[in-house]
């Protein structure tokens, strides 16, 4: 590919952290375009191939399908995305992404996968569910939505119905993760072009077990030491994603990672740890179109 000429911003929505981009972008005097995804239309047939070549496309869209989807149509025409549409498409399928960090050695919770609630329920039974909980989860999603715990048979089999009555066919897809004892915390850490930026800790609200800071969850600064930037970045490389957020979790055996967030959110980390993750992505990006 020849020289980065345009930068493009693509999003849906203008939250905190794309308008945090914006400001370091225009800061800079950089030369960029918006994208609003509910506002433009393309016409496939007056598109060829490469005719957005030298153009780079900073996927910012919350919409799963949204995301993997235009960053594989700016591809077909040539242009650079970051992150990629594998690397979203990968990092959004967290049975997929698992499966990865797996094969490339990194510590990963005890997962088991079925296609049926029949074989969801014998699984979750021959691991011992009633005696240890497990945790069910959806393939694709965020902000802790559809996970559930579930500490015994009579529970799991109830959630399952539920479940089977949904419309979506990944609701079909039973994913159950062993659940491991923390310290009432997880860790997320934001990593930008091979370099872990900053982290938190993710602190639990009184009688939740869930993290997320969209579920009220206390972010605090953490100090990133060797293993944890050693396991942040390789869980990038290994997704193939350019930045992204990455969570961990602290078992009695070690660091444990959790999935890797390909448009991440990162402005409760810039808070809280005073970092300017978005001045490091806007520096990646011109740094791209030097390359």
């Amino acid at each position: 590919m020849s020289s980065i000429a345009t930068l493009n911003l693509v999003y849906d929505i203008l939250r905190l952290d794309e308008k945090l981009i914006l400001q370091e972008l225009r800061r800079r005097s950089a030369d960029f375009r918006l994208i609003n995804l509910d506002k433009a239309a393309f016409n496939i047939s007056d598109l060829s191939r490469d005719s957005l070549e030298g153009e780079l496309f900073l996927i910012r869209s919350i919409s799963h399908t949204r995301s993997v989807l235009i960053a594989r149509i700016l591809e077909e025409l040539g242009a650079l995305t970051i992150n990629s549409s594998s690397a979203i498409d990968l990092g959004n399928n967290k049975l997929l992404s698992l499966l990865r960090l797996a094969r490339v050695g990194l510590p990963v919770p005890e997962t088991l996968f079925a296609f049926s609630s029949e074989v969801a329920l014998r699984a979750a039974e021959s691991v011992g569910l009633g005696k240890v909980p497990l945790v069910i989860k959806p393939v694709s999603g965020s902000w802790g939505r559809l996970v559930s715990l579930v500490c015994s048979v009579e529970e799991l089999n109830l959630l399952l119905k539920h479940r089977s009555k949904m419309e979506s066919p990944l609701m079909k897809i039973y994913m159950l993760q062993e659940y491991i004892e923390k310290p009432q915390r997880d860790i997320r850490i934001i990593v930008v072009d091979g370099e872990a930026v900053a982290g938190i800790y993710r602190y639990a609200p009184s009688g939740e077990w869930r993290t997320n800071t969209a579920r009220g969850g206390q972010a605090r600064p953490l100090e990133i030491d060797e293993e944890l930037s050693e396991l942040s970045v390789k869980a990038c490389e290994a997704i193939g994603a350019r930045y992204a957020g990455v969570d961990l979790i602290e078992s009695k055996s070690g660091y444990r990672v959790l999935e890797v967030n390909v448009v991440p959110e990162f402005k409760n980390v810039a808070r809280v740890t005073g970092v300017n993750i978005a001045a490091r992505i806007v520096e990646m990006l011109l740094n791209e179109r030097k390359r």
